[in-house]
């Protein structure tokens, strides 16, 4: 069969799937314009009130909780509260910092607190406050952060923020308009309705996509010695377009499908649990220091304070433990990452963090949490993905020139598929009329 009769066969069916592809592609700049924004981007930077507080070790021993991985003084409403993170359960154990007693409230009453914090509505009436354990349409896995509580505001656009209590970080905002947006673009471009079938969904993408590179491959053999005019002729003018992004966006998407499919999901970060036995009696209050976190990870408790973070253990330091949860030497170069890019990107979510260089490449630590945040490994197949998916599929090449000029490239290229796709199935139809009506 000839390379044009292979492309006018397989067209019905790429047409379609590239229209759609395009389409949601052309999306997503759109989304990212029009998503809601927080009013506040700092956490909030509140004193901690110790007078009175007791130790928080017996108090958890007192309900059970035997291990955990961060223990965290925070106030709420006002009073302070021990935080601690069973790992059996996703709920964080709240607890009177003063009387000892239960507070099965205060985590809500905390995540609505953030949320008034970062929207800055501290008048506006919730609707709803639930906690989230798995990621959705709603909130999905680019967010990377879990467990965290969806608190959702009464006003005309659903406005709703997502909070993780556990180191007071905004995940993400979303509203009516953006919740449709992303249920469209997930469900077309990734198909993502078909994950509990994931095989399914692999198997579907890679048939479509191969028929997407097929009839590309064979109208570029057909562009060689293409002749006519009308609407043949600007469909191949087109065609000659949207040939090199066309195969830029199919195999970097492809590659990176390959990757990061749901067969072998890449395991979240995760503290590691110690014993609450072995923890010891945290700092008392001073009337010289006003201490704004306090918080125990690793068994180590760690407090900042006018900006700075230290130990109780004065031989301990930041870029000691990072070290350590590395699984670095002593020798090995830390430096602080307080801005997303490069090795360390926004997916990460998490920041400050230090940077750890090692012979297999840098870990990231955040030493808040006691966690390893990100890895960039020196593997050649993963590097090149990242590679590819950042310039190929989101032509971050482009970034110097300004996010927006960026969008508006990404924008153009995605139309010109859509238009090479439509008057290609124009051409097509004319062609059956002609044939049905001799």
């Amino acid at each position: 069969m000839s390379p044009r009769r292979l492309h006018k066969t397989l067209a019905w069916v790429a047409g379609v799937v590239a229209d759609r592809w395009a389409a949601t592609g052309f999306l997503h700049p759109v989304m990212s314009w029009t998503a809601p924004r927080a009013a506040v981007q700092a956490p909030p930077d509140t004193a901690l009130d110790l007078q009175g507080v007791q130790p928080p070790a017996p108090l958890l021993a007192a309900q059970g909780l035997d291990q955990t991985t961060l223990v965290r003084l925070v106030m709420i409403e006002g009073a302070p509260a021990w935080l601690a993170a069973d790992p059996q359960r996703p709920e964080r154990l709240a607890l009177d910092a003063r009387s000892g007693q239960l507070r099965p409230e205060a985590e809500e009453r905390h995540a609505q607190a953030l949320a008034r914090h970062y929207a800055n509505l501290p008048d506006t009436e919730i609707s709803s406050a639930q906690l989230i354990t798995a990621f959705s349409t709603d909130y999905p896995s680019v967010n990377r952060l879990l467990p965290v509580w969806e608190v959702r505001f009464d006003t005309p656009d659903g406005l709703t923020l997502y909070v993780d209590t556990g180191m007071d970080r905004l995940a993400a905002v979303t509203n009516d308009q953006r919740r449709v947006l992303l249920s469209v673009f997930q469900n077309v471009h990734t198909l993502k309705f078909l994950e509990p079938m994931e095989p399914l969904r692999l198997a579907l993408i890679f048939a479509l996509v191969g028929a997407v590179l097929l009839t590309t491959g064979f109208g570029a053999v057909m562009l060689l010695r293409a002749r006519g005019r009308g609407l043949y002729r600007v469909h191949t003018v087109l065609a000659w377009i949207a040939l090199p992004v066309t195969l830029m966006f199919t195999t970097s998407g492809l590659f990176h499908l390959v990757m990061t499919n749901n067969l072998s999901p890449e395991a979240p970060p995760a503290a590691q649990a110690f014993d609450v036995s072995a923890l010891s009696a945290p700092p008392t209050a001073s009337p010289d220091i006003a201490i704004n976190h306090l918080a125990a990870s690793g068994g180590v408790w760690r407090i900042e304070a006018s900006g700075r973070g230290y130990y109780l253990d004065p031989a301990l330091t930041d870029e000691g433990r990072a070290r350590a949860f590395a699984g670095a030497d002593e020798a090995a170069p830390v430096s602080l990452v307080t801005r997303f890019g490069g090795d360390y990107g926004f997916l990460n979510k998490r920041l400050p963090v230090w940077r750890v260089d090692g012979p297999e490449g840098a870990v990231f630590v955040d030493v808040r949490e006691g966690l390893i945040a990100g890895a960039h490994h020196a593997d050649a197949v993963k590097a090149l993905e990242g590679w590819s998916f950042d310039n190929l599929h989101k032509w971050e090449f482009l970034n110097p020139l300004g996010r927006r000029n960026r969008d508006y490239a990404t924008m153009a290229a995605t139309g010109v598929i859509i238009l090479t796709a439509l008057f290609g199935v124009a051409l097509l139809l004319r062609r059956r009329r002609a044939v049905s009506n001799p």
